[in-house]
Parts: C-alpha cells; sequence; structure tokens
C-alpha cells in the first residue's frame, strides 16, 4: 500500500539523491544572488531572473519535471552569464560570484541529464 500511495504523490521518486540536493542548492544561490540585487538596485529584471531560478527549484521535485528541462536549465544560466558580461559586469563580485556558481550549476546539471538519459 505505501508503494502504491507512493506512486501518486507530488514528488517524482527519483528526486533526493546529493547531486539533486546541490542543483536546488546552487540555483536557490543563484535566485538569491538575483533577488538581492533586484531589490536592492531596484533592477526588475534581476527579480525576474531570481524568481525564474525560484520556479525552476519549485518545479525540480516534482512528477511535472522531465529530463528535457535539465537543458532549460542550462540555457537560461548560459543566456544570463551572456547578459551578465554584456552589462558591462556593474556588480563585478556579484558577477564573479555568479559566474562561479553558474558554471557549477550547469557542469551539475549537464551530469545529471546525461545520468538521467542512459
Amino acid at each position: 500500500m505505501a508503494d502504491r500511495s507512493r506512486s501518486w504523490g507530488l514528488v517524482r521518486p527519483e528526486f533526493g539523491c546529493r547531486l539533486d540536493l546541490l542543483v536546488v542548492a546552487l540555483a536557490v544561490s543563484l535566485a538569491g544572488i538575483h533577488l538581492y540585487l533586484g531589490v536592492t538596485e531596484a533592477r526588475p529584471p534581476f527579480v525576474v531572473a531570481g524568481i525564474g531560478f525560484l520556479v525552476g527549484v519549485a518545479v525540480f521535485p516534482t512528477r511535472l519535471f522531465r529530463p528535457v528541462l535539465y537543458l532549460v536549465g542550462v540555457a537560461y544560466a548560459f543566456v544570463l552569464g551572456v547578459v551578465w558580461a554584456l552589462d558591462g559586469m556593474t556588480y563585478p563580485t556579484f558577477g564573479v560570484a555568479t559566474g562561479a556558481i553558474s558554471v557549477a550549476f550547469v557542469a551539475v546539471v549537464v551530469y545529471r541529464f546525461l545520468d538521467e538519459s542512459r
């Protein structure tokens, strides 16, 4: 009976390994940086970027998540990296931190995508 009720739950059975938790931690870190800059500097694009990461975190552990969404996360991080670079690095400390976290995020997400695709 417990297996049957679990199959109807909101959290997907595959979720919960250490790499999944690392993906969540990196995405929350990126969301926090963007939301902080968006609120403190009154820059709505940063708020939107932060909310985008939080939406990804909300969907990631659910049954709505599909492996192709890993690629969406990679594209999202890449586009934000380009935007940060084209903006002239207005906030260099945050830019370097965001870049380092984004590289780690992309590496783990690509690994998870390849692992789940097997």
